[in-house]
């Protein structure tokens, strides 16, 4: 008799060129992490991601025994770029669509920790008047009607679709005003009312962590905004390291890819998306870029950088939360924002 392939939980992205290597590094905090077998689907729209990025992640996930496919998929004119956020956003909708069965989606700008792959359980118990599960702030649960910032119920970075029928999503986005957070007002809006909630652990916005319960560590940590760990000069990654900011999480994945590829054909081709992504995230004078050009400044002083962090630590306290790296010198968050 065949012994039948043991079913492996589904997990969904979607990335343009910009987020590959966020994705690589992804990739490898699943399978470090993972508790069961698992597959991984990539989509991506109108050609946005390059055949040598997509070789680059088949080979990957070759290495790290996790199998893979792509779905190409055509954008939609109501698919809108707001800020740092691309069309590509928007690709959840069309993937759940495309995929009935359950899964998981995951934004690229996030790392697993253990303990991610629990949500499959809660998952498969969704209900289709549920249809979906999500992470809702873990200060909302008193009070479920209670809204967060920018009158938003959960973030969408994490989505828990079950083997329900999907809601129609296609009407209500033709029909909604431009709002700051397109995707996100949308997913609200269809599911805010009716979702299963899950602990704010499997989807950590790094600015949350000093508001998330000590005996619930994070599962997921969610790199939010318009700065991210990926564009942080290297020799800099010792500051949150030492400190032990959200950040440090994704720095230790990626040195562990690091020494499982060192051997590989694949770790020059790792080290030019590495240095890619340094460069990514367009520049602006908007106000919740601060950080971003922070990174940019950084990457072009070059020998002067550190430095410059020296000084500006001194003054730690005055910079919005959650510039990194400017975390303050005589203090060890351990897992703060």
């Amino acid at each position: 008799m065949t012994s039948q392939a043991p079913k492996r939980n589904h997990v969904v992205c979607a990335i343009d060129a910009q987020m590959t290597y966020a994705l690589t590094i992804l990739l490898s905090s699943l399978a470090s992490t993972a508790s069961a077998p698992f597959r991984v689907s990539v989509g991506y729209l109108d050609n946005k991601l390059p055949r040598q990025d997509r070789n680059f992640l088949a080979q990957l996930c070759e290495e790290l025994s996790i199998p893979l496919d792509f779905i190409a998929l055509e954008s939609h004119p109501l698919f809108i770029k707001q800020g740092h956020i691309s069309p590509t956003t928007f690709a959840k909708f069309l993937l759940a669509d495309m995929i009935p069965t359950a899964h998981l989606w995951l934004d690229a700008d996030t790392v697993a920790l253990a303990g991610w792959d629990a949500i499959f359980d809660t998952i498969a118990e969704t209900t289709s008047n549920e249809g979906l599960v999500v992470a809702r702030r873990s200060d909302n649960r008193e009070n479920p009607n209670q809204t967060e910032a920018k009158g938003l119920r959960f973030n969408a970075g994490v989505l828990g679709w079950p083997a329900t029928q999907r809601r129609d999503w296609q009407t209500p986005l033709a029909s909604m005003a431009v709002v700051e957070t397109q995707e996100q007002a949308l997913f609200n809006e269809l599911y805010g009312d009716d979702a299963r909630s899950v602990s704010e652990a499997f989807n950590t916005l790094t600015y949350r962590l000093e508001q998330i319960p000590a005996h619930e560590p994070p599962f997921i940590i969610h790199f939010a905004g318009a700065h991210k760990p990926w564009q942080l000069v290297r020799n800099l990654a010792g500051v949150c390291l030492a400190y032990g900011c959200p950040w440090s999480a994704w720095f230790q994945e990626e040195a562990q890819l690091e020494k499982r590829l060192e051997v590989t054909a694949l770790d020059a081709t790792r080290k030019t998306f590495s240095r890619a992504a340094l460069h990514t995230g367009a520049f602006s004078w908007d106000r919740d870029r601060s950080g971003l050009r922070l990174l940019k400044l950084l990457r072009l002083i070059g020998p002067l950088a550190p430095v410059l962090v020296a000084l500006l630590r001194l003054a730690a306290h005055q910079a919005p939360q959650g510039t990194h790296p400017l975390h303050p010198l005589s203090t060890t968050r351990g897992g703060g924002a």
